[in-house]
């Protein structure tokens, strides 16, 4: 886990300023070394952390004519160390820019890892930044005709003389809108950008100005697997799940940690771990059972099952989480020379961008930082494509007529006038369902009529997209549906002093599961079938048979007698930062100053004014990070 930065001009610049933000907001990614390259009109600086076994311990690397900064664990090492007749005393990072400079950019399709990075050519006079497979590994980037900067932390780069750090507007729109925000690349801010997954930037200076060209180095999906029975399948995919997590505890030494959330892509992976003999301390996010008793269904019982199989503990949340400035998170922020000011609700605090589960992740680090892991192990990924929570449009989707017509006839099973039936739910999946799924997804979330009318008027539902998640996760993977918490954990994650492993999201594993026949992921109605099928050796009873990973453990959450004193508060924090200036354009403060003078919500109205108190503040996030970044904070 390290943070990379720099800045790229048409011309010689002084990038004093600059270069004392950028290494502000990266040092929390890598303590262990330090590091710029400064050069005419280029800047490259790295914030080293040595996690890996094989860690460089130097954070600018030189080959040749390149000068180079990267972030990251790699997974196959004896592959690239042959491939490049390299010594094997030599650093991962040392041992990627030699496979590089050897092979090309578009040899990273077969580098298993974690990674971001930057190489300068020297003699071409070309920058290059280029992330991993499925962007486990944070990368923004703002260009312009004369200026060019990147940063592994966004906030980097939105303080910096030169950048625009205009809003994104169809982020404000679906936010408040309630719509999904389908993009890899785009961000809260118009002019700052992911690098997309997958792929490499090159910037040259070309007739004075920088111009910049975008190559893909690997699709997702695009090889397809084939094998001619459900075995051959189901043992595949227990194979290559079980080897991503034993290359990524063979790359990290140490004490290990693992989310439990009582579903199945944590349970498994928890249980692997044990298994394959890692010390591992894991979590749930679930309140303690001592704390909060049992409830029907209540996946706790699920975690209470692995544990007494697998021999291990697991630790719990708290019903009120450590928020004070005694926090992991305030603490190593202020280590690292941030001002907090105690009074502001953590978000505000700590600079957050607008991410959910924040505080939670936050949670978890703590309680692995405590128990000294370095690492978690999150099975965020899973339910998108490996154990994939499926339709049953997407076999019609697929071509998969047959299949998808015997599992309409089987969902009807012992039920008078079959065929009528049968014919019916097909109906109803090619109809109304097929409409719901293919249409415009809106969530519960949605908030519209605090925006203002004008600047509604510039967007129109059918432009909004769908929700693929449950019938194409190809395209749902490419739209970043993975992306939210990725970003988040990568932050969160170095902020606490943790790196986050996501070994359902190797490149190999998602690439064969979404090659899996769609047919063997809904058999009989049993959702996330082959996956099942394929761990069910290892799982207790329970963890085989959870429908949905539901967090039932709330119901018997004891109530606020203070909710609306907090909520009140809450509002009032809101309505004194927003900047009504900053925020005109895109609001209706003659409908959100009606909101605020309204009293306490009916049971009836309770989620939505829930909803809108939500939505505003992550409007107020969103311009928090704009004047914390420009100050000196």
């Amino acid at each position: 886990m390290s943070g990379i930065f720099g800045t790229f001009c048409n011309s010689i610049h002084t990038q004093d300023k600059n270069k004392k933000k950028l290494i502000l907001w990266n040092n929390a990614y890598g303590r262990d070394a330090k590091q710029i390259f400064e050069k005419n009109n280029i800047q490259i600086g790295c914030c080293l952390q040595m996690l890996a076994t094989h860690t460089t311990t130097s954070p600018i690397l030189h080959m040749n004519s390149m000068y180079a900064a990267i972030d990251l664990l790699l997974y196959n090492r004896e592959e690239l160390i042959i491939k490049c007749n390299a010594p094997t005393s030599i650093s991962d990072e040392e041992l990627l820019l030699s496979y590089l400079t050897q092979f090309g950019m578009s040899a990273l399709k077969d580098v298993n890892g974690d990674f971001s990075g930057v190489i300068y050519d020297e003699n071409a006079q070309t920058l290059t930044l280029f992330r991993d497979h499925m962007g486990i590994r944070p990368l923004y980037y703002y260009a312009d005709n004369s200026f060019m900067a990147f940063s592994t932390d966004i906030r980097g780069l939105l303080g910096l003389d030169g950048v625009d750090s205009s809003l994104n507007e169809d982020w404000i729109y679906r936010t408040l809108s309630g719509y999904f925000v389908d993009s890899v690349t785009s961000t809260e801010y118009q002019n700052i950008f992911c690098v997309s997954p997958a792929s490499y930037i090159t910037f040259s200076i070309k007739n004075e100005k920088i111009s910049q060209e975008i190559h893909s180095y690997w699709q997702l999906g695009k090889k397809k697997i084939h094998y001619t029975s459900f075995e051959l399948y189901k043992a595949k995919l227990k194979e290559l799940v079980t080897d991503s997590i034993q290359r990524r505890l063979q790359a990290i030494p140490g004490k290990a940690g693992a989310e439990l959330s009582g579903g199945l892509d944590s349970g498994v992976i928890g249980i692997l771990i044990h298994r394959l003999g890692r010390d591992c301390v894991y979590f749930s996010w679930s309140v303690d059972p001592n704390e909060i008793p049992y409830a029907d269904h209540d996946e706790r019982l699920i975690i209470k099952d692995i544990c007494k199989q697998e021999h291990i503990q697991c630790h719990y949340s708290q019903m009120k989480s450590d928020r004070s400035m005694n926090s992991l998170l305030a603490r190593q922020m202020q280590s690292l020379g941030f001002s907090l000011d105690e009074n502001e609700p953590p978000a505000l605090r700590y600079a957050m961008p607008p991410y959910i589960n924040a505080m939670a992740l936050c949670d978890s680090c703590s309680c692995m930082h405590e128990n000294g892991a370095s690492v978690i192990f999150t099975g965020h990924g899973g339910d998108e494509g490996i154990s994939h929570r499926s339709s049953p449009y997407e076999m019609f989707y697929h071509h998969e007529y047959y299949h998808f017509f015997r599992s309409m006839w089987s969902s009807t099973h012992g039920q008078k006038g079959r065929i009528f039936r049968t014919l019916k739910a097909c109906k109803n999946q090619l109809g109304p369902k097929r409409r719901t799924l293919t249409g415009a997804f809106c969530t519960v979330f949605a908030t519209p009529e605090f925006l203002n009318k004008n600047f509604r008027s510039h967007f129109s539902e059918k432009d909004m997209p769908a929700l693929h998640f449950s019938y194409d996760p190809i395209r749902y993977i490419a739209d970043g549906g993975s992306r939210n918490r990725l970003d988040n954990v990568a932050l969160l994650g170095a902020y606490n002093n943790i790196r986050y492993i996501v070994p359902y999201l190797d490149y190999r594993v998602i690439d064969f599961a979404v090659s899996i026949p769609r047919h063997l992921y809904l058999k009989n109605s049993h959702n996330r079938f082959i996956f099942r099928e394929a761990f069910r050796d290892i799982m207790p009873k329970s963890l085989y048979s959870v429908h949905i990973k539901e967090d039932m453990s709330a119901k018997n959450y004891p109530s606020n007698p203070n909710w609306y004193k907090e909520f009140a508060e809450m509002k009032t924090i809101v309505n004194k930062k927003l900047d009504r200036t900053f925020w005109s354009k895109y609001l209706d403060f003659a409908v959100i100053d009606q909101w605020m003078q309204k009293g306490k919500p009916s049971e009836e109205e309770r989620d939505h004014d829930s909803f809108v108190l939500m939505n505003l503040f992550y409007c107020v996030m969103t311009q928090n990070l704009i004047e914390k970044t420009s100050e000196k904070f």
